[in-house]
This record gives structure tokens, C-alpha cells and sequence, in this order.
């Protein structure tokens, strides 16, 4: 049998240089909401009051000096009240909303 020697190569390594930057990813959002509401409330009231009132008094004299008085009084009276009301509301409401995305670039080789 024949020894055979085998040899070994180290593998060649071969490398560019680039001058190029890379790129960066970029990713912005945005989102706004907003909104608004209101409410609005009218009462009007309006009353009316009369009456009438009278009364008749008496005054009597005793035998001793002393006096009494008899008073009878009377009273009538009317009342009127109306009223309306009213009320009313609004509302709004918006959302918006922005997206943005980038991917990195790879260099070129």
C-alpha cells in the first residue's frame, strides 16, 4: 500500500468594501380624536296671584270698663301658573389617524 499525502488549501476569502450608509427604518404615527358637545335648557314660568280679603270687626263694652273686640275676617284667593321648557343637545365626535413605515435597505454586494 502507498501512502498518498493529501494537502489542505486554506479557502480564499474575498470581501468588498462598500461606502455606502445604510438605511434606517422609519416609523412615525400620528392620531388625533377630538370632541365637542352642548346642551341648551329654556324654562319659562309666568304666575298670577289675586285674592280679596275683607273682614268686619265689633268692639263691645263690658259693665266693668273692659272692652272685647270680635273679629270675623275672610279671605279668598286664585292662583294661575303655566310654564313650558324646552331642550336640545348636540354632539360630534372625529378620529384621524396617519401611519408610515420604512424597511431597512440592505447593501448591495
Amino acid at each position: 500500500m502507498t501512502s498518498s499525502e493529501v494537502t489542505q488549501k486554506p479557502a480564499k476569502s474575498h470581501q468588498v468594501a462598500t461606502n455606502q450608509q445604510p438605511q434606517y427604518a422609519r416609523e412615525e404615527k400620528e392620531q388625533s380624536a377630538s370632541a365637542s358637545a352642548s346642551a341648551g335648557l329654556n324654562l319659562n314660568l309666568f304666575g298670577a296671584l289675586s285674592g280679596a280679603f275683607s273682614g268686619k270687626s265689633k268692639k263691645e263694652t263690658q259693665a266693668d270698663g273692659s272692652s272685647v273686640e270680635h273679629r270675623q275676617d275672610n279671605s279668598a284667593i286664585k292662583g294661575v301658573a303655566m310654564g313650558n321648557g324646552s331642550a336640545a343637545g348636540a354632539a360630534d365626535a372625529e378620529t384621524r389617524g396617519r401611519e408610515m413605515r420604512e424597511r431597512i435597505l440592505a447593501g448591495e454586494k
